[in-house]
């Protein structure tokens, strides 16, 4: 972190994500102003909803394009966008403009993960991950803060007379925020990332072909439907945000209906979540470089995840909600960091981006499926079973547990046999080390000498002996004949 070029990386990353957190706060502040709680919908769901379509065209452009220089336009491409927002005055142009930003994310994201592994060493692909992940998503107090600093600036910063004041707090964390992304392109500017050498049966494909695209696009869905090792972990990947989107739409009236929490109980799961997210990334960042089958790990995570929702919904306390939801994020966050260390590792680098655009497409739509149809199925779950489980609520958070956890499962059916092999060996190593000490034991019980190994120590002499008696004999036969 204090030199190299995935520090420049992480800096970009880190910059770039604590203006994102700036802006989508500017952007519901000034869309709820515009068209109240209507325009915050809108708002979201313009954030959504490229992801649905764009991602893999995002994909394709991540592996046909210098990934530096496409980061480096989409950077500038945000910044000015960002800074067009600042003499908004309608939802319409709001609600363009962040289709169009989220639009160039699904470019800069497939890029920017398919270059982590050629900046950093295998073994450091974990570490690399957590360090992201922290960029990524520990920067939100931080551009929250941002965002209430610049407020007593608001009403008189006005562009000279170009806006009005009581928009001033939205424009200012708007410019703020399109400087991010400028600096961000300058650290990414000095990374050492150069030209990539296609196979020259893809050069030729590609020359004046306006179906190379489509064939890339095709390349990459075959690539991710048919690698056993990355099939699995993108598809749990999906089920665990399709389960874990729930807790973002119940988690409020679940504490208050529920637990009878009050206001505070939401924000303590949400604490509690982040919590043990960090700590998550913590221990896998620490034990991370040791293991050698990350997508056994991951479903193991993702098994933890599951179970501990799952046992969120039958607890009556707000203290038991905490703890266990603690342990949730947990789970989470070490799911999160094991699986894109995984598919760093197993995505071959013509198609990595492409691996990248389909996965956060996938969880994309996993997060909004279930964001959709939460409130709903709890409502008709409601007084369907006796009991603790009459609470439609519980009924999905339950539901959210088990698609995580059959999730974990099915990932670790698909490793099945490296998991049977991982077992033999282990066996085999322990079955060995016993039948040795076994030996030494009853050896030396009977007064014979024995070695390290639980052999009798006169052994090897005895059969150095014998083996050159037998050479000299051989010797003297030769000279014989």
């Amino acid at each position: 972190m204090k030199s190299g070029p995935f520090s420049r990386l992480w800096k970009a990353g880190f910059v770039s994500s604590t203006g994102d957190w700036v802006g989508i706060l500017a952007t519901l502040s000034l869309a709820e102003e515009l068209a109240g709680g209507s325009g915050i919908v809108l708002a979201l769901v313009s954030r959504i909803l490229p992801g649905l379509f764009f991602a893999a065209v995002g994909g394709v452009i991540a592996d046909r394009v210098n990934r530096k220089y496409s980061m480096i336009t989409v950077e500038v491409g945000r910044a000015v966008l960002m800074f067009s927002l600042v003499f908004a005055r309608s939802i319409q142009y709001l609600v363009l403009v962040n289709l169009a930003l989220e639009a160039l994310t699904l470019v800069f994201q497939p890029a920017k993960e398919a270059s982590v592994p050629t900046l950093v060493q295998k073994n450091e692909l974990v570490q690399a991950n957590s360090l992201s992940l922290s960029a990524a998503y520990g920067t939100f107090p931080l551009g929250a803060a941002v965002f209430l600093l610049v407020a007593p600036f608001g009403p008189h910063f006005t562009m000279w007379g170009r806006i009005s004041g009581e928009h001033g707090q939205e424009a200012l964390a708007f410019l703020v925020d399109s400087f991010t992304y400028l600096a961000s392109a300058a650290f990414i500017f000095t990374l050492p990332i150069g030209r990539r050498q296609l196979p020259e049966e893809r050069r030729r494909r590609g020359r004046l072909n306006l179906t190379a695209p489509l064939r890339d696009l095709r390349d990459g869905v075959v690539f991710i439907a048919t690698h056993r090792r990355v099939r699995p972990v993108v598809l749990a990947f999906t089920a665990a945000l399709a389960g874990g989107g729930i807790v973002v739409v119940l988690g409020k009236p679940y504490s208050v209906d529920v637990l009878n929490a009050g206001k505070a109980g939401f924000p303590a799961l949400l604490t509690a979540f982040g919590l043990g997210a960090g700590l998550g990334i913590i221990l896998v960042t620490i034990f991370g470089p040791r293991l050698q089958h990350k997508d056994i790990s991951f479903s193991f995570a993702l098994l933890i995840t599951g179970f501990a929702l799952g046992a969120a919904g039958l607890i009556k306390t707000i203290f038991g909600g905490v703890g266990w939801i603690s342990v949730m994020g947990m789970g989470a966050g070490s799911a999160y960091v094991l699986g894109f260390a995984h598919l760093h590792e197993q995505a071959i680098d013509e198609v990595r981006g492409r691996t990248f655009a389909a996965l956060f497409s996938l969880m994309r739509i996993g997060l909004l499926t279930s964001m959709a149809v939460a409130l709903p199925l709890a409502v008709v779950l409601d007084h369907r079973l006796p009991g603790l489980l009459s609470e439609g609520k519980r009924m999905v958070l339950l539901l959210g547990g088990g698609t995580i956890f059959f999730s974990g499962t099915m990932a670790l059916w698909r490793v099945r046999k490296t998991l049977v092999e991982m077992g033999h060996i282990e066996r085999r190593t322990a079955f060995e080390a016993v039948t040795n000490a076994f030996r030494a034991y009853r050896r030396s019980a009977a007064g014979e000498p024995v070695n390290d190994n639980g052999e009798p120590a006169g052994e090897p002499e005895q059969a150095g002996l014998v083996e050159a008696a037998g050479a000299e004999i051989g010797e003297k036969e030769d000279s014989a004949g």
